[in-house]
């Protein structure tokens, strides 16, 4: 027969059991529990480094580019600004260049040139005076030449000279009043005319100068 003190013990030794079972139950679902979110923190941890990663990845990226942007900016206006010099320098050159021809022989043959294809032209216009500018050196100098090769050809009841600033160059300008029409034939205005083929040909030039080097 089982005695008070034998249930006792079993008793015991069966709540022991129990709460060795229960305990060993709770620490594997604390450890799984854990590592559970050991793991998901790992995997925030990495996430999180990923995009720090990616986002420094990125500016450093967009940095570059920016960089890049700015220099192609900056190297295309400092060539442009080269360009630029350059044109200016060789725009001054042809100034003195011109300046040089009015002053030559050759010079009165050119004007002569062009009065007599001025006299060529003007047949269909209308009106029996002509205004003539020139520089004051012309003027003295080919004046009244000027007139004679004008009255040879034509009847214009008036010719009168007027003497204009050294800016022109050379040439000559020819209004007619009663029109408001105007022949432009001065060096200055040559050169205007073709400042865009002169910039074109001297940029085309420096620009194959890049490509093989110079």
């Amino acid at each position: 027969m089982v005695t008070i003190e034998q249930k006792l013990l079993l008793f015991s030794k069966l709540l022991n059991q129990s709460m060795d079972k229960k305990f060993q139950e709770q620490l594997t679902e604390l450890e799984e529990q854990y590592n559970i979110k050991l793991q998901k923190s790992k995997d925030e941890v990495d996430n999180e480094a990923k995009n720090i990663i990616e986002t420094a990845r990125k500016k450093v990226e967009a940095s570059r580019i920016e960089i890049q942007s700015k220099t192609k900016i900056s190297l295309k206006k400092e060539r442009m600004e080269v360009k630029e010099k350059y044109f200016n320098i060789l725009m001054g050159h042809l100034r003195d260049n011109l300046s040089e021809f009015v002053v030559s022989e050759t010079y009165k043959h050119y004007l002569l040139k062009n009065i007599s294809q001025f006299n060529q032209e003007i047949d269909s216009i209308k009106g029996d005076e002509l205004l003539i500018y020139l520089t004051k050196k012309d003027n003295d100098k080919f004046g009244s030449l000027i007139r004679h090769e004008i009255e040879s050809k034509h009847s214009f009841k008036n010719i009168t000279f007027k003497v204009i600033d050294d800016s022109i160059i050379g040439g000559i300008i020819i209004d007619f009043p009663q029109t408001n029409l105007r022949i432009n034939m001065t060096m200055k205005s040559v050169l205007e005319e073709n400042k865009a083929y002169i910039m074109q040909t001297l940029f085309e030039a420096l620009e194959a100068g890049e490509h093989i080097g110079i």
